[in-house]
């Protein structure tokens, strides 16, 4: 009997035969993750699963047992040794993905230089406070696309920024600023009786962290040499970009809103 590759012995095979799929440009993007936790923790699964190779991660916390029980990669000794998420999240992603090209950095987004961000292709916001959001979302725009997530409970929020789009500060509401300023001190310090924690659910956080991936995929489906136009015309069509998608895993169901371009937003001005 001769001797055949057999097409088991592809970890990709399946998803290659998806109509138009480009594993090439998947191992090739660079991606940026802030956050390393519950969100950050899925939306890494997700992308080493799919073969992307490089991957950077920035997140100054440690893990304590509350993150557990919706952080894949985490485990009971890194909460007792109070191990910095991305370190341990760098640490068990490689375990599973060899091959992976992870960098951790364990860092505030706000310390990070602007020139920072010129080394990525795609960024993923996967943050639990408002100030770094929109700190990110200042120094990504117009040099990398940015994917939003965010979680309470049974809610969850997908936003997609890419230049000329409108922002995550153009949905602001004054609201919004308002509990901002609050949140600080006069000296800058984190008042921390107005970050109270907020429900989460590791069912709601796998949905969000897979449409996260998902908006990630139909960018490089649009973009992909090869890829058939019809396949191109859907991503592009169907793509969260300038909008925010809802979940509200009680009522099973989800809504899509445009945001208007803000022609005072302070990051882009129009």
């Amino acid at each position: 009997m001769g001797v055949g590759t057999s097409v088991d012995d592809d970890v990709f095979d399946r998803q290659k035969r998806v109509r138009g799929w480009n594993q090439g440009a998947l191992e090739q993007a660079r991606v940026l993750v802030v956050g390393a936790g519950a969100l950050g923790n899925e939306v890494l699964k997700l992308l080493l699963q799919l073969g992307v190779r490089s991957t950077t991660l920035v997140d100054n916390d440690s893990v304590v047992k509350a993150n557990l029980n919706r952080c894949v990669f985490f485990t009971a000794s890194d909460a007792e040794d109070g191990e910095l998420k991305v370190n341990a999240l760098k640490r068990e992603a490689n375990r599973l993905f060899p091959e992976a090209e992870i960098t951790a950095l364990p860092k505030l987004v706000e310390q990070l230089p602007e020139s920072f961000y010129d080394n990525f292709d795609y960024a993923f916001a996967c943050l639990d406070n408002l100030g770094a959001r929109l700190h990110l979302n200042a120094f990504t725009y117009g040099r990398v696309p940015l994917i939003d997530g965010g979680t309470t409970g049974f809610l969850g929020k997908v936003q997609v920024v890419k230049a000329p789009s409108s922002c995550l500060e153009c949905g602001l509401a004054k609201r919004d600023y308002k509990l901002l300023w609050l949140k600080y001190s006069c000296t800058g310090d984190e008042i921390d009786w107005l970050n109270p924690k907020m429900p989460a659910l590791p069912t709601t956080t796998s949905v969000i962290a897979g449409m996260q991936v998902e908006e990630f995929l139909k960018m490089l489906f649009a973009g992909a040499e090869g890829a058939p136009d019809e396949i191109k015309k859907a991503a592009a069509e169907q793509s969260l970009v300038g909008k925010y998608l809802l979940y509200d895993a009680l009522r099973r169901e989800s809504r899509v809103f445009e945001i208007p371009k803000r022609r005072t937003c302070p990051v882009h001005g129009v």
